[in-house]
């Protein structure tokens, strides 16, 4: 599955280079952005909680550009960890999120409403600490997950260098197969889920 999804970025992000180089209309530029907003799990018990990014973005024609973005999520705030308060006990769950989505957006009639789609990877990290009379242990697990997402969004121009971006996206995380626990391994985490995002970017165009 993560050689399918490296081959499906490689080929859209070439499929982008092809039509840049194939044409330098007058509206081509790129950008940088940074983005802050909220995420939300499909899961009834998960709290709305922060996620962060940057993007970097081609626009290579009035109707379509290219966008690739890395976010993270800190999951361990979305998701409450229920621990009896004994002294003696204690548990300690992190677990971070990153995405990586590239993108190819479509501007209808060269406007600044947007439509985007595409793949993209993420990186579950995860580690457990279990406190018990004095005693401590740990777990970790690491996981790469094939992602596809879509969105909408729409650029506010507050002059010809810098905008700002409002947008929403969907994504869903195809990870079906957790893998086998061992002695040495003994915390395995899969996430086959579907998540929300709303968010503003913030972006400046390069000359």
């Amino acid at each position: 599955m993560r050689a399918q999804a490296t081959w499906i970025i490689a080929i859209l992000l070439f499929t982008g280079l092809v039509f840049a180089g194939a044409a330098e209309p007058v509206r081509a530029q790129g950008y940088f952005g940074i983005a802050a907003g909220l995420y939300q799990s499909e899961e009834k018990d998960a709290d709305r909680t922060e996620v962060f990014g940057i993007r970097g973005g081609y626009r290579f024609h009035s109707n379509f550009g290219l966008e690739g973005s890395l976010s993270r999520v800190d999951l361990s705030d979305a998701f409450s960890q229920d621990v009896p308060a004994i002294p003696e006990i204690g548990f300690d769950l992190q677990a971070d999120l990153y995405n990586l989505d590239l993108s190819l957006q479509w501007f209808p009639g060269g406007s600044n409403f947007v439509l985007f789609a595409g793949p993209g990877i993420a990186r579950l990290d995860t580690e457990v600490r279990v406190r018990f009379f004095g005693q401590t242990a740990s777990a970790s697990d690491r996981s790469d997950i094939f992602t596809a997402h879509a969105g909408l969004a729409y650029e506010w121009q507050i002059n010809d260098r810098f905008f700002v971006r409002p947008e929403a996206r969907v994504r869903r995380y195809f990870d079906d197969d957790g893998g086998e626990a061992s002695p040495e391994d003994p915390l395995v985490v899969s996430y086959k889920n579907t998540d929300y995002e709303a968010g503003v970017t913030f972006g400046w165009r390069l000359r």
